[in-house]
Parts: structure tokens; sequence; C-alpha cells
């Protein structure tokens, strides 16, 4: 038990076990206890490399075929690129089609394509041949809504999303998004307030990147026809990701460029408790920053404009919002 001196008495700092939180309860020098406030402290480490979630949407209707025998082949190059980099990934996948029970599950055994696994690219190929029978319209915002949302997010997809792990949203179709049925009329503006909701709730960057057709004429290759994806490119856009050309022969490279957007470390560390902003200290390897970094209020947060460094360990004390002092 540690002592400090407030107003001119003995205080004591007791620490309780709470995920690496210190709480702080003043006393009287006769054993009285008294309101002070409560005083955190929590403790965080940066990864040692990024986490990454990767959610395939594919297109399983009659016209995708060459599409994903192309998808399967240039997977290699995106699980190279990411384990050259050191990043611990996981993978799934879903198809647009929204019509059945299963809208929204993921595919394979196993249905999650890990770091561990013993050879990830034979089981993504493998999930990825999902076949020609989906039905329309395709649904690709909607599939990867349900995929990443309740009930499936802890029953059938447990598992798949990690706090702390960017999520990369990567739907492959030839077509657009028609996904009115499960987000509402503005299916775009839905699912960007799905990825905004996702960065406050986990800490990591999601993303939206779409492997369709070029706006605005769309485009033919040696795959075939794909037409224009006015609603992907939006979201494509406003949420920062990648989008390539479904006519384009090398799938690889496209992947590759995909892989290399999803490493991102962490910028945001949700705070356990809502401290009085006055009060915050945030230090990061011992070194205390005044600037640097912002406090966000929903969820409470410290947000670096920077990521610390691999490995670093980031410091925030405070006293809880509304306690006397």
């Amino acid at each position: 038990m540690a002592r400090a001196w407030r107003d001119g008495r003995i205080a004591a700092i007791v620490s309780l076990t709470c995920a690496g939180c210190l709480f702080d309860y003043g006393f009287f020098g006769d054993g009285e206890e008294v309101v002070r406030g409560v005083l955190v402290e929590e403790s965080f480490v940066q990864q040692a490399a990024p986490w990454v979630d990767v959610l395939f949407v594919i297109d399983n209707t009659a016209s995708m075929e060459a599409e994903q025998e192309a998808l399967a082949q240039g997977f290699g190059s995106f699980i190279e690129n990411l384990e050259e980099a050191g990043v611990d990934y996981q993978a799934g996948v879903v198809t647009t089609d929204v019509s059945g029970p299963d809208a929204g599950l993921l595919r394979g055994v196993p249905w999650i394509v890990t770091s561990r696994s013993e050879d990830p690219v034979v089981d993504f190929e493998q999930a990825s041949q999902v076949g020609t029978l989906g039905a329309s319209p395709e649904a690709g915002l909607g599939a990867a809504w349900l995929a990443l949302t309740e009930p499936l997010r802890s029953g059938g997809n447990r598992g798949f999303r990690r706090d702390g792990a960017v999520l990369q949203v990567v739907v492959v179709s030839d077509t657009d998004d028609r996904s009115e049925d499960i987000l509402g009329p503005d299916p775009a503006a839905a699912f960007l307030s799905f990825l905004s909701q996702e960065r406050a709730e986990t800490g990591a960057e999601a993303f939206l990147s779409a492997v369709a057709g070029p706006v605005p004429m769309g485009c033919s290759g040696p795959h075939g026809r794909a037409q224009p994806a006015y609603r992907y490119t939006e979201v494509v856009e406003e949420a920062e990701g990648v989008f390539a050309s479904i006519c384009e022969g090398d799938m690889g490279a496209v992947l590759q460029a995909i892989a290399a957007s999803s490493l991102v470390y962490p910028t945001t560390f949700r705070l356990q408790a809502e401290p009085d902003p006055d009060t915050l200290r945030v230090a990061v390897d011992d070194l205390r920053l005044d600037t640097g970094w912002l406090y966000d209020l929903d969820p409470p947060s410290v947000v670096f404009d920077e990521p610390p460094d691999p490995d670093a360990r980031i410091s925030v004390r405070y006293r809880l919002a509304g306690g006397s002092t």
C-alpha cells in the first residue's frame, strides 16, 4: 500500500484488480473513509504487428465462375504480403446471396482461415469456391452486415471479429450492391455508419474495399463484363478502402494492394470508465505526452494522432467523471 499526502492528511492508495486499473480511495488518519473521487490508471501495450480480420464477400451468381477461380489463384499473393509483414490475420468468406437461412454465414472448413492455419492458401481456395447458384439481387453490403452483427457475430461466426483488429471487408462482384431489403433505402450510408461503429467499439480501423466494375461505364475483360458499381465505389471512397476493376487479369496484384492497405496499427485505446477530461494524463514508454492525442467521449477513449510504436506501453491516468477531489 502506497501513501500520499492530501490536504495535510494521509491518504492510502489501494490497488484493486480490475484488468490493469488502480482505484484510489481516501481515508482520514482515524480510518474514516472520505469521498475524494476514484483515481484510475490503465495500461495498454501496442501490438507487435497489426491484427487484421478480412471478410471476403463473393458474388455467387451465374456470371462469376471465372472471377471466383481468379480470386482463389490470387489469394497466395495476399497471404504472402501479410505474412512478410508478420501480420496476425484472420480471413473468412460469405456470399452476396442473402435469400436463405445461411445468409451472412462464413463458408468453408475451417470457417476462419488464420495465420496459424496449417495451409491457409488451400483453406481459402476451398472456402472461396462458393458456386454460381446464388440468388439475385446481389447484396454485398447486406451480407457483410449480417456476418458481422448479431446473432451471427457471437453465434455461427463466433471468433471472427477481434477487438484491436483492423476490419477489411472485400466485396468481389460483377454488379452493384442491392441491399435495400437489409440495410434500408440508403445502404451506403447505413454501412458507413456500421463501419464507424466498428471503429468505436473495437479501437481499430474498418475499411471496405471492392473488386467490381468501375464507374461510369463498367468494364469487360478476360473473365467477362461487369456493371458499374456506383454504391460500392461510394462506400470505398468514404471508408478509404481500395477499389480495383474486376476485369483486371491479375487478381493477385489487386489483392496485394488490399493487403498493404490493411497494415494499420491501432490509434484508439478504449477506457473502462468515463474520466474527468481535465485529469487525463497520458504516457508512452514512461514519457508523458501533453500533445499528439485527444479524448473521445463516445465511447471513452484516448485517440493518438499517430499510432504508438510496436510493443510501446501506453499508460492513462485519470479521475472518474463526477467524483469530488
